[in-house]
């Protein structure tokens, strides 16, 4: 680490790259002691919060820390340059038009509104089980992790369901890169087509006005509709949030639970222990890395010098592992309180999708223990190349005791 004439701590950190996707905890941990909030010449230039209390504070400071320009680092890397969307609303908008844009969605995506959906989430989870558990082996991530999710998102929207595997491969183009040999213009194209031909589908059968789509194609924030590409990032967002981040939840979960077999023995034998469980793999396994904000002055914060337009990446992942904050925070406690962690964000722009993204892991999790209890590794888990903005496994084959289908 190097200090410059600016008096910044200077590091070379490219999250984007395979360093960091195998050993970004480590970098949080030696970053935290060293230097909780350091400055990364890589990646167009941006600084790196690494401590509980620093990323808390910085979330908390709207004005100072915006959202408007985008949140990924770099500047530009998926933000607002994808099809129509010029911004993916809520979560690239600061106050008080984030809570404008929440108000106009928040009542599909309550607690109330995700208890209502786990019954049909769970009998998508043994329909997945189902196709695979006669056969004694399956991967986890791609045959019931990824499916489920992206199923009950596009249900929630509306969208034809069937059609889970092609949102799924442009969605973790845009999120993850030329994983499956599709080109982020050819997943742009694509997505523009999709959307608008769900929209045009909706047109059609004349949905009704007052669903999850309908609220935002004819919400109004601060007395005017939204623009066309307010509408497409909204529903892009809603796409995002639902397809990659629950699945990374549950991949990174299970591969914890397969490193610690006592972990996967103590939930089947005190189920109860669930929601706590869930909160903790939250903290632990944290698939959102951080998002980045940027700096709207000149100023000094914490003992650095921020300049206006700097770059900030607010790292929940590295904050949800402070031992100031966290008692032995490398370890699992499934009873672990309180837990006051980090994974979903804070204030304004905590994640929309909070709720129902808790019960669909849950779900997910349960099912798994109650019908392939002995699941063990059949072959090498593999994680996506860039761990940047969802930390998320890609495979996870597994081998069981084969069942009997439910159907």
């Amino acid at each position: 680490m190097t200090s410059t004439d600016r008096g910044r701590p200077e590091i070379a950190l490219d999250v984007h790259g395979p360093e960091f996707r195998d050993a970004n905890y480590a970098i949080y941990d030696d970053l935290r002691e060293r230097c909780p909030v350091a400055w990364s010449t890589e990646n167009g230039g941006f600084w790196l919060l690494t401590d509980y209390d620093s990323t808390l504070e910085a979330t908390r400071d709207d004005a100072l820390f915006t959202s408007t320009p985008g949140t990924n680092i770099p500047f530009g890397a998926g933000d607002g340059d994808i099809g129509p969307a010029t911004v993916l609303p809520p979560i690239h908008t600061d106050p008080p038009l984030t809570g404008a844009m929440r108000r106009l969605v928040v009542r599909f995506l309550s607690l109330a509104r995700a208890v209502e959906l786990e019954p049909q989430i769970r009998a998508i989870a043994d329909e997945l089980i189902d196709e695979f558990i006669e056969d004694g082996h399956a991967d986890l991530v791609t045959q019931l992790t990824t499916p489920l999710p992206a199923r009950v998102v596009l249900r929630l929207l509306g969208f034809a369901e069937s059609n889970w595997p092609e949102w799924v491969l442009v969605i973790h183009t845009f999120i993850h890169g030329d994983e499956y040999g599709m080109t982020r213009a050819q997943a742009t194209e694509r997505v523009t087509t999709l959307i608008f031909d769900e929209l045009s589908a909706r047109e059609q059968r004349n949905a009704p006005a007052d669903d999850l789509v309908g609220s935002i194609l004819d919400g109004t924030v601060e007395g005017r509709p939204l623009t066309i590409e307010e509408q497409f990032g909204y529903l892009l967002l809603l796409l995002f949030g639902g397809m990659d981040t629950t699945s990374g939840l549950a991949g990174n979960s299970l591969l914890r639970m397969i490193e610690r077999p006592e972990l996967r023995q103590r939930l089947i034998e005190r189920p109860e222990l669930m929601r706590s469980a869930t909160e903790e793999f939250l903290r632990h396994g944290t698939p959102t890395q951080g998002l980045a904000r940027t700096i709207s002055r000149d100023t000094d914060w914490r003992g650095v010098r921020l300049a206006e337009g700097d770059r900030v990446l607010l790292a929940w992942a590295a904050a949800n592992r402070d031992p100031n904050v966290f008692e032995c925070p490398a370890d699992v406690d499934l009873e672990r309180a309180p837990n006051r962690h980090l994974a979903f964000g804070v204030g304004q722009h905590r994640c929309l999708g909070s709720n129902l993204a808790r019960v669909m892991f849950r779900v997910m999790i349960e099912r798994i223990l109650a019908r392939l209890p002995d699941f063990v590794p059949d072959g090498e888990a593999t994680r996506f190349a860039d761990a940047s903005a969802v930390y998320a496994l890609k495979e996870l084959p597994v081998r069981f005791t084969p069942g009997v289908p439910r159907r």
